[in-house]
């Protein structure tokens, strides 16, 4: 067996990534055998949405989180969503925006915006981590 990583999908039917990452509700996750390409199903998290309506703003509805010096912290809705997801590898969602995607990558977690079956999505992440292992050798 080879390596394993995770991979949080954003979907609304369990076939399709097909969600856009601030209106998510919950995200499957996926854990993935990076040398078989086989990956399973193994838990389905729940989250708060990041955006509420069609406003995905930063600053908006954040919470205060402790303070550096005089300047204080805050936390968005969508560095939480961030936080639930911080053990994964990857996001698969049909939209993100550049807020959310700063998010992630507070936690080391790539953003992928595409709309294609799970599998097929999946597959493609997994070919790409093959090519990039390539060329480091």
């Amino acid at each position: 067996m080879g390596d394993k990583y995770k991979v949080a999908v954003a979907t609304s039917d369990g076939k399709t990534v097909d969600t856009h990452f601030g209106h998510a509700q919950s995200f499957l996750i996926f854990e993935v055998d990076e040398e078989s390409g086989c990956f399973d199903d193994i838990e389905e998290r729940s989250v708060d949405a990041g955006c509420s309506g069609s406003s995905c703003s930063v600053g908006k509805d954040s919470a205060s989180c402790g303070s550096f010096g005089n300047v204080q912290e805050t936390v968005s809705p969508l560095d939480m969503v961030a936080a639930s997801l911080k053990d994964v590898d990857y996001v698969l969602v049909a939209k993100i925006g550049p807020h959310a995607i700063r998010s992630l990558a507070r936690f080391n977690i790539t953003a992928y915006d595409i709309v294609l079956p799970i599998h097929e999505a999946i597959q493609k992440i997994n070919e790409f981590r093959k090519k990039i292992k390539a060329r480091k050798i």
